[in-house]
């Protein structure tokens, strides 16, 4: 849970970094969470999924997440354990430094 907390957490530094106001940091967010929480596998499986929708959920970063703990908790996984901590893991690297580079560029 920590991992996607990171991930996120440095996706919206990345996000709000290069904006110049609150009001289009909400709207941005708004617009990125809905499809990102639908295309996770929280509400449905992830099996037999059309193609179009298999290589989205395929994208999304929520959905290794939501895998990972349901492969914690229930012990059944989609993508396999290593591919999830792989796939954060790698994300949460990726988006800690695209964060730390655009949050050093912001000009008051």
């Amino acid at each position: 849970m920590a991992l996607i907390a990171i991930v996120f957490a440095a996706l919206g530094t990345v996000i709000g970094s290069g904006l110049k106001d609150m009001q289009g940091f909400q709207l941005t967010m708004n617009f990125l969470v809905m499809p990102i929480f639908f295309l996770s596998g929280a509400l449905y499986p992830l099996s037999d999924l059309p193609a179009a929708l298999a290589v989205l959920t395929r994208l999304d970063p929520l959905s290794y997440g939501v895998d990972g703990l349901r492969g914690a908790f229930i012990s059944r996984s989609h993508f396999g354990a290593v591919l999830d901590l792989a796939v954060l893991g790698g994300l949460a690297a990726l988006f800690l430094m695209l964060g730390a580079r655009a949050f050093s560029r912001i000009e008051v």
